[in-house]
């Protein structure tokens, strides 16, 4: 072999260790990324590894990051101790009275958000024509229900009407009906121990509040007129 023959091919062996090298070091570069990249998704299974979160914050005045974190509502009570059989025996006939007419608060509810959405949808003049109809039909639908009341729920009731709506029923009467007619029935409920203008209070009615959240459970929201 001549001496520049052989010169060429040392030259050509030269340059493919030089390649060699370099892919290696490519893919043994391009092998650790990958092999970091597994370890990483085994340790993010890895139920015993934390897991870094990304937490809203804010800036305060002072220049510092603070972290703002929201929890879920959670309802935390104490099994309710009774003093006496008397005192159990009241609470249960409670228990009775709101499971009776809390579905009639309920659908007061849904009947008045209903009403107003539908009134917004016509004109003012047809307004008086469409409440008298819609009156007639909710009379024909809980005519029973309402007559099968005692005085004890009907109170319950008006209390459970203004948690549900924010409105005593004298305000949605005067509102749907005239103020004459919500001074009539307002006469007529006094006559019998009733107030239309009575409210839901969280203190006063907290039995009240308790037995909703037995009945609730998970689905169980706070007054409609203490949400912010």
């Amino acid at each position: 072999m001549s001496g520049n023959l052989k010169t060429s091919f040392r030259h050509f062996e030269c340059v493919n260790v030089l390649c060699l090298q370099f892919l290696w070091a490519v893919c043994g570069g391009m092998g650790l990324v990958i092999l970091i990249g597994l370890i990483g998704r085994v340790q993010a299974q890895n139920p015993g590894t934390p897991v870094p979160m990304e937490l809203p914050a804010y800036i305060d005045e002072s220049g510092d990051t603070i972290p703002v974190a929201y929890l879920p509502h959670v309802e935390v009570r104490d099994r309710r101790i009774f003093r006496s059989a008397a005192e159990r025996k009241r609470f249960d006939r409670l228990y009775w009275n709101v499971v009776k007419v809390y579905p009639l608060a309920k659908a007061a509810g849904r009947q008045l958000n209903e009403l107003e959405e539908e009134l917004k949808t016509m004109a003012e003049s047809k307004h008086r024509a469409h409440c008298r109809r819609l009156e007639a039909s909710l009379k024909k639908q809980y005519k029973k229900q309402l007559t099968d009341l005692t005085v004890t729920q009907g109170r319950i009731l008006i209390k459970l009407v203004d948690r549900e709506t924010a409105r005593t029923s004298y305000s949605i009467v005067r509102e749907f009906r005239g103020s004459f007619q919500a001074f009539m029935w307002q006469g007529l409920a006094l006559m019998f121990g009733s107030n239309l203008k009575s409210t839901y209070e969280l203190q006063e009615d907290r039995d009240i509040e308790l037995i909703l959240m037995m009945l609730e459970g998970d689905q169980y929201k706070t007054p409609y007129k203490y949400r912010n």
